[in-house]
């Protein structure tokens, strides 16, 4: 099972933790050796299966159409869900299963990692066989249910302070605010345009969203959408100054002539200032970046742009951007998942960069929450251990969703062009996530990055116990 690789690499606080972080306690165990903690079934079995039958038949050749990053991480994700299910079963019933194979394939992904192009050039000598060993433990797969015990103060983080959840308004108030590092205060709820077509739906989504509530859209250069939305915030009637407006600069083409950009966008919102402004993407060079902060930091200075922020970096591009700021940005917004926290390789990486922006006071807006990772088979709204947790509090997978970001201490920004999609996302306030459950959830993440002897992320709790599996 194991052939030569070849190898083909195509909010706001500063603390320091000490706690309990790396305790799991199963259902075996007694209070007195876990402390105080709670019971919760856990759908393991469920889990491996949903994964292994997203994962299509293309990848499992070598010629086949495959996206071998959502491959490799939907395939860890299914192993690392089934040997968790598997190690709950008795001793008699393990030596009736084949278990020296599903050692076997895991052994042989611990070998393939990450990396795409070796999974390209490695997996389809493996790939038979594991459809082969999941079709056997069907059976028992499906009669299987799991129990964890789970420390009840323990988010399995080390953010957003302590290990503890942020508290977050429970009354009702969607208008919920946070005050960014320069005195801004930004509610947390936002309204997201993202492929929202300027064919009348995004006026009439953003339109929606404010007549339902919310009163912060976010827009951008690159979504073609601003004068619509611009319009939404003019017939809502709603006066401009209890409106957050966010958009960003997104052609990278355009980063040394920041400025003139940055007024024709006002024009088309037909408004006389942005709330928070921010680069969307890193751009093509430091010198770029530089310029274009320059004359955003100008347009700071004159009060047409409130706060300034950026999307889609990384702490070294942030680190960078620190080092020649002179008004610090108090604003990020990443793609943030269960499978892909903060950034691509978040997961990966020794330090959390919530962690990071909590030291630095820089607000995290999280995009794209419910959505797979860029080219991913998995979605978080289908996650069994997701759904699992939504039904706990009769809630859809969405709103627990959006409330474990808030809990995380980052802002949310769903977008829809459905009025009770639009409703339903936003009522995330009137509820909160107990801690354990925001274990679970930050734990997720472990179940797509972690091989045998190898759990990833290494700032998140051993929340499930992969580091027994070896």
């Amino acid at each position: 099972m194991s052939p030569k690789l070849v190898w083909q690499l195509a909010s706001f606080l500063a603390f320091e933790v000490r706690s309990s972080l790396g305790q799991v306690c199963h259902a075996a165990q007694d209070d007195e050796t876990c402390g105080r903690t709670s019971v919760v079934e856990i759908p393991y079995a469920a889990a491996a299966l949903w994964a292994e039958s997203l994962i299509p038949s293309g990848c499992d050749a070598q010629a086949g159409q495959c996206d071998w990053n959502g491959a490799a991480a939907a395939w860890h994700y299914a192993w690392n869900n089934l040997r968790l299910a598997l190690d709950q079963f008795s001793a008699e019933d393990q030596d009736k299963l084949p278990m020296d194979g599903v050692q076997q394939v895991h052994t042989f992904m611990q070998e393939l990692k990450h990396h795409p192009g070796i999974w390209y050039g490695n997996w389809h000598t493996a790939a038979a066989f594991s459809r082969q060993l999941i079709q056997q433990l069907k059976p028992w797969l499906k009669e299987e249910q799991s129990k964890l015990r789970l420390p009840q103060a323990n988010i399995g983080t080390h953010f957003p302070t302590l290990g503890r959840s942020i508290s977050v308004s429970t009354d009702g108030n969607m208008g919920t605010t946070v005050t960014l590092a320069n005195g801004f205060a930004m509610p947390v709820l936002g309204f997201g345009t993202w492929e929202l077509p300027a064919d009348g739906t995004a006026y009439r989504s953003a339109l929606m969203a404010l007549e339902l509530g919310y009163r912060h859209v976010d827009t951008a250069q690159g979504y073609y959408n601003e004068h619509e939305v611009g319009r939404a915030m003019r017939d809502s009637g709603i006066p401009r100054s209890q409106i957050c407006l966010v958009t960003k600069l997104s052609d990278p083409g355009e980063y040394k002539t920041a400025r003139k950009r940055f007024e024709s966008q006002l024009n088309a919102l037909q408004v006389d200032y942005v709330d928070i402004y921010m680069l969307h993407s890193p751009g093509d060079s430091k010198e770029d970046r530089q310029k274009a902060w320059s004359q955003l930091e100008t347009l700071y200075d004159e009060g047409k742009i409130k706060a300034l922020g950026v999307s889609n970096f990384d702490t070294d591009l942030l680190t960078e951007l620190l080092s020649f700021a002179r008004i610090r940005p108090v604003y990020i917004q990443n793609k943030y998942s269960i499978y892909m926290p903060g950034n691509d390789d978040e997961a990966l990486k020794k330090s959390s960069l919530m962690e990071w922006l909590g030291k630095e006071r820089i607000m995290m807006t999280g995009y794209s929450i419910i959505h797979p990772a860029h080219g991913g088979y998995l979605s978080p709204l289908n996650d069994p251990h997701v759904v699992s947790i939504a039904k706990r509090y009769s809630r859809t997978p969405s709103q627990v969703l959006h409330r474990w970001l808030l809990q995380l201490g980052a802002a949310v920004i769903p977008r829809s062009t459905k009025r009770e999609r639009i409703r339903e996302n936003g009522l995330l306030f009137d509820f909160a996530l107990s801690e354990a459950d925001m274990r679970l959830l930050n734990g997720i993440a472990s179940l797509v990055n972690s091989v045998p002897g190898d759990r990833k992320p290494l700032w998140c709790d051993d929340v499930y116990g992969l580091d027994r599996l070896k």
